[in-house]
């Protein structure tokens, strides 16, 4: 039997075109092993053209977004979709996280923007998945036998796990997300001495059914996850020597991140099974373990502040402004112009006659003002609108009446200090009542950057936050 709505993209980096010490090239074998197994009919039982496997020079940028795209055109909303990536989480300059790729640039141990998959890459794209049941497993932080290209004077790159705040975002990004993570964000992924890392052989080795029971003939999503927080720590007890633990701690622990009220769903065939019955959902990774549950509004909060931070478009002349001090690319068609970085970050640019940018020392530029955090605003409520639209549908929740309450709440912030502030509490207490998840997003929009100019709203909206703690 085939485990027909199955889909999986299975990323090991292994090399790193400009940046040698990175390497690790037992992340292939984790990617190579784990695609065989959900392919294999007497296991997982996923089609085999339904698993797309990428490494090494594959494993670009351009590369793995592509391959999200795929997923996104080919997958239904009754599908299951396996997300695995191992290689290398680093920030870049301006602090927002990145998952490396083959073409990943560094400076000064910082990602260049642009060189790798940004956490504003990542949920932009898991939003156009419309699968229902989407598990992302991450194996980011390796420690332990690199193998790297090192200098006598160099220290091994270890890499940052998954954040917890980008975690949390992640569930934000549709319906059905789990998300498990090969350790906790103050620890790291051991290697270890197999073929392949530690936490890939325990994933290979549960999705063969080792130490798992079938329900009905699937391997639940929370299954794997126990089978794996307990086989990851038993071989890192056993396997890691003393001083690789007194260097980089002595524990690791997969940690899993799950929305609030969403229960498990089968990810695999058990055995190849071809008996098949209900599927249970009634059952939790147990208490001990390091599994976290998000509420809605916190995943929404998340959500809101990661994308108020990613790049914005404004004008007519499609000027794209990444946060920091990162890539600028600015009017239609885009040269690179000198050497590869100015001041540590690369510049890109195009046509910029008339936009106000000036380049070069001791240049000048009037810019016109248009709006600025007027339209940073206007995008952070599109964004609200859309959220409200793709929220599952509730019976004690009337979408039409909180949309029209988010309405009447922007266009009244947008009055600056002219705002009602009496009518601002009201409807923000209203919406609390109504959605607490759109509240959390409405309160983010009022609270950050784009919405300086709404001093009354700004005001409100965090008096009425801590009103309901």
């Amino acid at each position: 039997m085939s485990f027909t709505h199955g889909h999986a993209l299975i990323i090991g980096v292994g090399s790193y075109q400009h940046v040698p010490n990175l390497n690790v090239p037992i992340t292939v074998a984790d990617a190579q092993a784990v695609a065989a197994v959900l392919r294999d009919p007497h296991y997982c039982g996923y089609p085999e053209a339904q698993v797309t496997q990428i490494s090494n020079a594959d494993a670009t940028r351009a590369g793995i977004l592509a391959a999200l795209s795929d997923l996104a055109t080919r997958t239904k909303p009754d599908d299951t979709v396996l997300l695995f990536y191992s290689g290398h989480g680093e920030y870049s300059a301006d602090g927002a996280y990145h998952l490396t790729t083959h073409d990943t640039r560094m400076v000064q141990h910082k990602v260049v923007a642009g060189t790798g998959i940004s956490q504003a890459d990542l949920l932009d794209k898991l939003r156009t998945i419309p699968a229902k049941r989407l598990i992302l497993l991450m194996n980011a932080c390796h420690a332990g036998e690199l193998a790297p290209v090192l200098g006598d004077d160099q220290q091994p790159f270890t890499g940052q796990p998954l954040p917890q705040h980008t975690a949390d975002a992640l569930l934000a990004t549709g319906s059905g997300r789990i998300i498990i993570t090969a350790c906790r964000e103050n620890q790291v992924s051991f290697i270890g001495t197999g073929r392949m890392t530690i936490f890939a052989q325990a994933l290979t080795d549960g999705l063969r059914g080792q130490g798992l029971m079938g329900r009905t003939g699937y391997i639940s999503a929370f299954d794997l996850y126990t089978h794996l927080y307990f086989t990851v720590g038993t071989a890192v007890e056993k396997h890691i020597s003393a001083a690789m633990k007194q260097r980089y701690g002595h524990t690791q622990e997969p940690e899993l991140t799950v929305l609030k009220g969403v229960g498990p769903f089968a990810m695999a065939l058990y055995h190849g099974s071809t008996t098949l019955g209900d599927f249970p959902a009634d059952h939790m990774p147990p208490e001990d373990t390091a599994w976290r549950e998000v509420s809605p509004a916190r995943s929404q909060w998340a959500f809101q502040q990661s994308i108020s931070n990613s790049p914005i478009t404004t004008g007519n002349n499609n000027t794209v402004i990444q946060s920091g001090r990162d890539t600028i690319h600015a009017g239609g068609s885009v040269t690179q112009v000198g050497g590869d970085y100015v001041g540590g970050d690369k510049i890109h640019v195009g046509d910029i006659s008339g936009t106000g940018i000036a380049i070069g020392r001791g240049a000048q530029a009037h810019v016109q003002q248009g709006g600025g955090d007027q339209e940073a605003f206007a995008r952070a409520f599109a964004q609200i609108y859309a959220t409200i639209k793709s929220r599952p549908e509730d019976p004690d929740v009337d979408k039409d009446e909180v949309t029209t309450t988010v309405k009447n709440i922007q266009q009244e912030a947008q009055k600056g200090e002219q705002a009602n502030e009496t009518k601002l509490t009201r409807w923000l207490r209203n919406l609390a009542e109504m959605a607490e998840d759109i509240f959390a997003v409405t309160v983010a929009a009022l609270s950050g950057p784009q919405a300086a100019f709404a001093t009354v709203a700004h005001k409100v909206a965090g008096r009425v936050r801590d009103e309901r703690g």
